[in-house]
């Protein structure tokens, strides 16, 4: 998987699938496989801000375990369960699910 991610990191998503070069530019899935294979460089425990953790459950990238090992350790957050949903977020839905973090605290 390195070693694809190296070469093409938009090949990683499967063989099948061919992004657009406008998803190659902003898709960022490196960032998602460094996350995976090194500390993320804080404790998800020790969180204190407003969080919400917003997941998938026919996600096919991301096990839903993974969501709710956060839901579980991150202190006081916002859990939103999509049971429909994949790994990219239903664009009629974006300012309700992403809106608050724009909002004033």
């Amino acid at each position: 998987m390195l070693e694809r991610v190296a070469d093409d990191p938009s090949k990683v998503i499967s063989d099948n699938v061919e992004l657009s070069e406008a998803d190659r530019a902003v898709w960022g899935y490196v960032d998602d496989i460094f996350c995976l294979i090194q500390p993320w460089g804080f404790d998800v425990t020790e969180i204190g801000v407003p969080t919400r953790v917003l997941y998938g459950l026919t996600d096919v990238l991301v096990p839903r375990q993974h969501g709710e090992w956060l839901a579980h350790n991150v202190p006081n957050a916002e859990v939103v369960i999509d049971e429909q949903g994949g790994h990219m977020p239903d664009p009629n839905l974006v300012t309700e699910r992403f809106g608050w973090l724009v909002q004033p605290v």
